[in-house]
């Protein structure tokens, strides 16, 4: 087999980089998925975070594994061959894939449990995948097995991350599709890092680890950013599916290059499901059908009135026309304006919140004047009350 490049010192780099990174994305999930109230979100949150946990590790045992690989550098480029790679490559190899599937075990069960689904076949499959690649001969567990289940784990996890979006309110939805279009530039790397293809030929260096630091510093934003910068969230599917659909239309080319009818239609076959589930996803933000029904994830807990509604929460309302309480652009035929004192609510979460407190957030002017008010009570209120009451006597 003819030398092939393998990696640029300047690839080593940037990857180094994107570990850091990939770390510090974990750190940040953890730290959001602790504030997080609702059970079922803090679950979620907590689960992504994990997954970046082995992402992490899958980045380092990877980038070792070049290391064990025979070739020589010239200049700034390593080259080197598969022909006879060493016992220590073959288990980091393996290993690093492992970790790759390891990270989807713990988010596969958090999201088919918050969908009550009894039985869990997609950790139990991810288990199966890991026990079959620790088990199989080298060759066959990586150039036969691993791309097939990576693909069809690949598509499932996109698939959940859809259905996640469309159970959200707008702020969630909006800051999943950046998770969503991050980890498609991310699995990018990881497959261009793959033996399956780095023995084919030479592997294009710099624009992959590239890819892989804005696919993480896109997964990163949503813990960064304030709720309001995700309340257009169409515009962001527009612009990332035309990103991704060229970063894709790339990776065909090469695949053509290399001639290798499989994974072609593999690549093939995923962007047509990414591009189905896309367009399903925004016919949906059109009919703004965000909110869901009673239970869905993030919902049960969008209507419940802050402790307190700062100036600067109403002045940003009022100021850009978003809708106080999920922070989605209101539109001329989606708008109710508090008479009171003009603040912004989109018409379903007006509706909503007159069925619950009546009140403005703001001023407590009733939603409905033919309702009664119901004002928001804290907790703490609320206990008190109950430990207010006489007791009765023996």
């Amino acid at each position: 087999m003819a030398d092939v490049i393998l990696y640029s010192v300047f690839d080593i780099y940037l990857i180094g980089i994107g570990t850091v990174l990939s770390l510090i994305t974990a750190i940040r999930y953890f730290g959001l998925a602790k504030r997080k109230e609702n059970p079922s979100e803090k679950s979620i949150v907590k689960a992504v975070a994990w997954i970046w946990v082995f992402f992490t590790i899958l980045l380092i045992l990877l980038t070792l594994s070049l290391f064990y690989l025979e070739g020589e550098f010239i200049g700034y480029i390593y080259r080197g061959n598969f022909d006879n790679p060493s016992l220590i490559y073959m288990w980091l190899a393996k290993g690093a894939y492992i970790a790759w599937f390891a990270a989807f075990i713990f988010y596969f069960y958090t999201y088919e449990k918050i969908l009550n689904k009894r039985i869990h076949l997609a950790p139990f499959g991810c288990i199966l995948i890991i026990i079959l690649i620790i088990f199989l001969p080298y060759e066959l567990a990586m150039y036969e097995f691993f791309p097939i289940a990576f693909t069809i784990i690949g598509i499932y996890a996109v698939h959940t991350w859809f259905t996640l979006m469309k159970k959200s309110q707008r702020e969630l939805r909006a800051a999943t599709s950046f998770i969503i279009i991050g980890n498609l530039f991310i699995s990018l790397l990881i497959v261009y890092m793959s033996p399956v293809l780095m023995r084919l030929g030479d592997t294009p260096i710099l624009i992959f680890p590239i890819l892989f630091i804005f696919g993480t510093l896109l997964i990163i934003s949503p813990t960064v950013f304030k709720p309001e910068f995700f309340s257009r969230n169409i515009k962001y599917w527009y612009l990332f599916s035309i990103i991704y659909i060229g970063a894709m239309a790339i990776n065909l080319v090469y695949m053509v290059v290399l001639n290798q009818i499989e994974l072609i239609l593999a690549a093939l076959f995923f962007l047509i499901f990414y591009a189905v589930e896309c367009l399903i996803l925004i016919r949906f933000i059109k009919r703004e059908e965000v909110l869901g029904v009673e239970g869905d994830i993030g919902v049960r807990g969008i209507f419940t009135k802050p402790e307190k509604v700062t100036e600067e929460e109403v002045s940003i309302s009022k100021e850009k026309k978003i809708c106080l309480v999920c922070k989605g652009k209101v539109l001329r035929n989606n708008i109710y304006l508090c008479p009171e004192c003009s603040t912004f609510y989109c018409l379903k979460c007006s509706e909503a919140l007159s069925n619950l407190e009546n009140a403005c957030w703001v001023c407590e002017t009733p939603f409905d004047e033919s309702k009664p008010v119901k004002p928001f009570k804290k907790e703490a209120e609320i206990d008190v009350e109950i430990s207010e009451k006489p007791q009765k006597k023996l």
